[in-house]
Parts: C-alpha cells; sequence; structure tokens
C-alpha cells in the first residue's frame, strides 16, 4: 500500500503542489503545474504550458499525466533541498522586476506553504529562490520534453544560476585598467555588458576622465526636433561642466541647470546625469564616440513616458574644451 508523502518539520502529509513560471508576463513562455492525489508511488500532474506571445503567433499546450514513485521523490527532494517554511512568512511588495513564479504546497484543503510570486527574498549569491525555481521548471519541463503531442511548446530548460560566472569575480579592461565586476550584477549578460564595475571607492569620473568642460562642437546650428530645422543659434550657448566631486552644471541655450552624475557605473557606452533648475528636472545621457575617451560626447535628455513629466528633448554634440 502505497504512503503518504510528508517533508519539513510539520510532518504533515503533502496532498497537492501548485507552481508556476511566466517570463515578461507571460508573453514569452509560461508554464503551470498541479501535482495531487499524491503518494510515494504515483501523483496526477496536470498542466499547461505556452510558448510565444499570448496572442495567436503563440502555442499553448495543456494534459495530464501520471507520475511515478521516482519521479514524486525527485519533486519532494527538490522541495525539501529549501526552508519553504521560512519563505512563506517573507514580506512581499507590490510587483516584482523578474519573471513572475509561485509556489504553494497543501496539505488537503490547507496551505503547508505558499511562497508568494513578489516575495522578498533575502540576499545570497547566487539567489537561493533561483536557484529553486529552476530546479522545479526544468522538472516539470522534462516531463513534456519527450511528448510527441507538445512538441510546439518544447523549451529548453532554465540555466543553473550556480553556473552563471556573474555571481563570481570577473575582470574586464575598461578605459586601460583592470576592473572588477560587482558579483550578481549583469547577470543575463556573458560578456559582462550591464554589470556595476568596482571602482573600490575611487569616483569614477575622475578615473575615467569625465572630469572638465565641454563645449558645442560647432556643427550643430539647428535644432533637429524643430518641423522646419530652422536655425538655432542658441544652441551655441550651452556648456557642460563635470567637477571632481561629480557635480554637474548643464547650461543648455543659456539656462543653467545644476546637478550630480550618476553614482554607479555600468559596463556600457554612455553614462548618466541628472540635472534640476526651478523645480524642474532632466534625466541626461552622455554617449561617447571615442573608446576610453570622453574627447566627443552626445548628450540627450528625454523625457519617460506619460505620466512622467515633459518637456522638450535635448540633443547637443560636444567636445571638450579643457
Amino acid at each position: 500500500m502505497a504512503d503518504q508523502v510528508t517533508f519539513g518539520p510539520s510532518g504533515k502529509p503533502v496532498t497537492a503542489v501548485r507552481f508556476s513560471y511566466a517570463k515578461n508576463y507571460g508573453d514569452q513562455y509560461e508554464l503551470y503545474a498541479y501535482v495531487s492525489e499524491m503518494t510515494t508511488d504515483s501523483a496526477k500532474l496536470e498542466m499547461k504550458k505556452r510558448m510565444g506571445p499570448t496572442n495567436y503567433t503563440g502555442h499553448k499546450k495543456e494534459g495530464t499525466f501520471t507520475l511515478s514513485g521516482e519521479q514524486v521523490k525527485a519533486l519532494i527532494d527538490i522541495l525539501a533541498r529549501y526552508d519553504l517554511e521560512a519563505w512563506s512568512k517573507l514580506p512581499y511588495g507590490s510587483y516584482s522586476s523578474g519573471p513572475s513564479r509561485s509556489l504553494m504546497v497543501y496539505s488537503g484543503d490547507a496551505f503547508l506553504y505558499d511562497i508568494m510570486w513578489s516575495a522578498k527574498f533575502p540576499k545570497t549569491l547566487p539567489p537561493q529562490e533561483d536557484i529553486m525555481y529552476a530546479e522545479l521548471f526544468n522538472f516539470f519541463n522534462a516531463i513534456v520534453a519527450v511528448e510527441p503531442e507538445w512538441e510546439e511548446v518544447r523549451g529548453p530548460d532554465l540555466e543553473d544560476p550556480r553556473d552563471n560566472p556573474a555571481y563570481k569575480v570577473r575582470t574586464i579592461t575598461w578605459f586601460g585598467k583592470e576592473r572588477k565586476l560587482v558579483p550578481g550584477t549583469g547577470t543575463t549578460h556573458t560578456d559582462g555588458s550591464y554589470a556595476t564595475i568596482d571602482y573600490e571607492g575611487l569616483s569614477w569620473w575622475v578615473e575615467e576622465g569625465f572630469v572638465g568642460r565641454w563645449i558645442p562642437n560647432g556643427s550643430q546650428t539647428q535644432n533637429m526636433f524643430s518641423p522646419f530645422n530652422e536655425p538655432d543659434p542658441k544652441m551655441q550657448e550651452s556648456e557642460l561642466t563635470i567637477q571632481a566631486d561629480g557635480s554637474v552644471t548643464f547650461i543648455y541655450r543659456g539656462e543653467t541647470w545644476l546637478g550630480h552624475v550618476d553614482k554607479t557605473r555600468k559596463v556600457e557606452s554612455r553614462v548618466g546625469f541628472s540635472v534640476f533648475r526651478n523645480f524642474e528636472a532632466r534625466p541626461c545621457e552622455v554617449a561617447y564616440s571615442d573608446k576610453d575617451s570622453y574627447q566627443n560626447i552626445t548628450i540627450s535628455c528625454f523625457p519617460g513616458p506619460v505620466p512622467e513629466p515633459q518637456f522638450p528633448p535635448i540633443f547637443i554634440n560636444m567636445n571638450k574644451a579643457e
């Protein structure tokens, strides 16, 4: 006779497991699994999976499977590796920046563990919750990977976060020097793009030479945002000054804006600063055309989407004067 399934400190029988995982709000892929009638010999699995957008171009499949005793044990082994009781008590927010994912474990009609999709997990490298969710996703993904009728919704397994080099110490050559990257940043790019550079207490803008004064390069005498592209002599009344303390003075068409460069430096060919004037703010980016040099730059300041404050865009090419 089959035995009840148990794990964890409660000692209560586990009768069902509900798991969901969606990427890009389900518009890239989505997997839903509900395991019930659990014993040490078998269980019932109801599963839905979609690959591709939620519109007519995506593919969706749902069906029912019978799990073997070995598969039930493999599922329970995954769950038992993590402190689900503590995770069920975590605070949670109103949104999550990563994939939408949740886990519920039942004993009869009651929850044993309920981990919210927006739970705020403790910070670990790599994140323990990412490891667990990847293991669960891959467990269910493997079941449909061999089913002929599920071919349209087959997809790759999730990568194990423990294999991601972004969670280890990495270095790059940046502006002529070896720099460390902050572990756990730039996790979606194997080449280090968008990872945070560790300047070890030094000011990145000083180290990279982003200090000095820039003026219009003389070629930009027209307003590119005008429908008639009329001459704009006020464009020459512009200037950017970056001090060694990171303070910014941005004079644009004769108006002075004050602010500070972004204190975090990421691996990308642009940097940011924010400036203020008369209680108005302008978030700006500086792109540099020459590798490892701020000699020639382009400043762009664009408003965000409504309801963020709107303003005429700023776009100007400048050369370093001193």
